[in-house]
């Protein structure tokens, strides 16, 4: 089987002729033709219905095309890091939660930027309990996450190193109206919207229990959102659908220009820590270097 194959069906299905699919791939129309041929034959089934008089995928190839698409987009990746490896050497692999990708991380990445240029890193932004999954597999060689005050990750482990990077609170906020006042009076309305955290979701655990819990005592909580994503809360927040906890570093230049206001002093928060986690002798050099940033003199959270 060859790629040129895959592209070329891919190519047909874009093009809807092949006439204008052979000229796209720049053959003659016999011989793009004999090409899905070939690759029919590979796979041992027909994938184009030639009884109609339009292109017509066989549904079996109308259900494989996304499959395809992303297979060809993963082989090319893989060609790209394999020929960068073996030019450049091997790059480190940091893995982080969705909100330290937009919150923390942009200042990290600009420290390493300035004092180690030709450091190679490649970034995961996935769920936190996968980057932990990821880290401990061996998967990523720095994993970067939240954790709560007296509550660290993998200290079981004496081989792996540990460096507190800052805390942060976790900001109960929602939308200011017109004269910078929070739309919400906690003081004279009875029902509070929540824009809530899934409960099996590490903010929804931190929250479970006294804020939400609090919460609950004192309003009639109506929870008009569960997520486990950050981000969403924030733009719901700012949209105005209710009241939800975020981390301060994700929502700094909201609470400045006065679209979100904070109701940390009535509800309260709990505190963050974002910690930085290496194993030392693993994984690739560039790894290491960083890491060495990370121990110096790293952006404040």
């Amino acid at each position: 089987m060859k790629i040129e194959w895959i592209e070329d069906f891919l190519a047909l299905i874009e093009a809807g002729t092949f006439s204008q699919a052979a000229e796209r791939r720049h053959v003659t129309q016999p011989a793009f033709s004999r090409r899905i041929r070939q690759l029919e034959e590979w796979l041992g089934v027909e994938l184009i219905d030639r009884h109609s008089p339009r292109l017509t995928l066989l549904p079996h190839a109308k259900s494989y095309e996304s499959s395809l698409r992303d297979w060809l987009a993963h082989l090319y990746a893989l060609r790209g890091r394999i020929r960068a490896d073996a030019k450049h050497g091997p790059r480190a692999i940091l893995t982080t939660q969705h909100t330290l990708t937009v919150s923390y991380l942009p200042r990290l990445l600009r420290h390493f930027r300035q004092h180690a240029a030709d450091a190679r890193l490649q970034v995961r932004s996935s769920d936190r309990s996968e980057c932990i999954r990821d880290f401990q597999r061996g998967d990523a060689d720095l994993l970067l996450c939240n954790e709560l005050e007296d509550a660290p990750l993998l200290m079981e482990r004496t081989e792996i190193e540990r460096v507190l990077l800052g805390t942060e609170q976790l900001v109960p906020v929602c939308a200011a109206d017109r004269f910078g006042q929070p739309i919400f009076d906690l003081d004279n309305q009875n029902r509070l919207p929540l824009l809530g955290y899934d409960p099996n979701s590490f903010l929804g655990s931190a929250l479970s229990s006294p804020y939400l819990l609090d919460l609950q005592r004192r309003y009639d909580v109506e929870l008009v959102c569960e997520t486990a994503f950050t981000i969403g809360i924030r733009e719901l927040s700012l949209a105005g659908l209710g009241i939800g906890w975020l981390p301060h570093g994700l929502i700094e230049l909201e609470l400045e220009a006065g679209k979100l206001v904070s109701l940390a002093e009535r509800l309260g928060g709990p505190m963050l820590v974002v910690a930085c986690y290496w194993q030392p002798g693993y994984g690739a050099s560039a790894a290491e270097q960083l890491w060495g940033l990370i121990n110096a003199r790293p952006p404040t959270v």
